[in-house]
């Protein structure tokens, strides 16, 4: 990947003083100028080097649109400020015809206006879009808008495309701040919904916590409960069944243990086996074991 940026992204302050400082002499001729002389100023303007907006210049009150002719120029002018090459190639028939060098400015321009609807431009479509012949000459033009600060952007040469990262601002087209109004408008509309909707979230949340919080609570005090009722009524029954003090357990353990053998089976069938009759369902066999003594 070829790879190109500038150093010095134009923004903010920074624009104001490179591009507008720019302009600035220009701006000072137009106060006096008149007629043709305006015309001169519009195409000296266009053909100067590092000078890419026009917005200023082009409200000054120069009576450009009074004259037909002079009227061709201040059109120009416009394309320039906020349009594209090819809304100069669809009205040349009635603009006035343009350099080399302000074809190469307008065809940089159109590519900062591209830019704004998609970053990554296809090298197939900047070359139809300016009417260009080749890719070297296209690189050579976006690296030249690089240089210049239009645009901070990448060459992806194996994909065939340039990936702008940012750009220059462009003039407002007429009706551009309407519509930038209107968006900003509906984005505030949106994230005022957004935060209402999060803040209504939240206080299911944190009603859910308490609730929760007070059920983990109650839980917990009823197992207490049930654990110190379940310790006394333990206790109580130790002590029927035992003495005191350190014989308790041991009391404990022998009743545990008779109650344990008299009541298994291996013990009925040998009580059965002796003649002495079993669990309920034995049969006595009527059988004596001889007295050995």
């Amino acid at each position: 990947m070829a790879s190109a940026s500038a150093e010095t992204p134009v923004t903010g302050e920074s624009f104001k003083s490179v591009f507008g400082r720019r302009l600035e002499p220009y701006l000072a001729l137009s106060k006096s100028a008149k007629g043709a002389g305006c015309v001169q100023l519009i195409k000296d303007v266009l053909t100067a080097p590092g000078v890419v907006v026009f917005g200023e210049l082009l409200a000054m009150p120069n009576g450009l649109k009074a004259n037909p002719e002079h009227a061709r120029y201040h059109r120009l002018l416009e394309i320039f400020s906020y349009g594209t090459y090819q809304d100069y190639q669809q009205n040349k028939d009635s603009l006035p015809e343009i350099t080399v060098a302000q074809r190469t400015k307008l065809q940089q321009l159109s590519i900062v206006t591209l830019s704004e609807r998609v970053r990554a431009i296809p090298y197939a479509h900047l070359l139809q879009y300016l009417e260009i012949d080749n890719v070297r000459q296209l690189e050579d033009l976006i690296m030249d808008a690089i240089y210049q600060n239009l645009i901070n952007a990448n060459l992806d040469q194996k994909l065939k495309q340039v990936e702008v990262h940012s750009a220059m601002g462009r003039d407002l087209r007429p009706g551009q701040a309407q519509d930038m109004l209107r968006v900003l408008a509906e984005w505030t509309k949106t994230s005022e919904a957004m935060l209402k909707a999060l803040s209504h979230k939240m206080d299911e949340v944190r009603e859910n916590y308490e609730k929760e919080k007070e059920a983990k609570e109650a839980f917990e005090k009823e197992l207490e409960s049930i654990k110190k009722e379940s310790a006394a009524s333990g206790g109580g029954k130790h002590r029927k069944l035992g003495g005191s003090g350190a014989h308790q357990g041991t009391h404990m353990m022998e009743y545990e243990m008779e109650q344990h053998m008299f009541q298994s089976p291996e013990f009925a069938n040998e009580y059965a086996r002796l003649g002495h009759g079993g669990g309920p369902g034995s049969k006595r066999t009527g059988k004596r074991v001889p007295n050995r003594g």
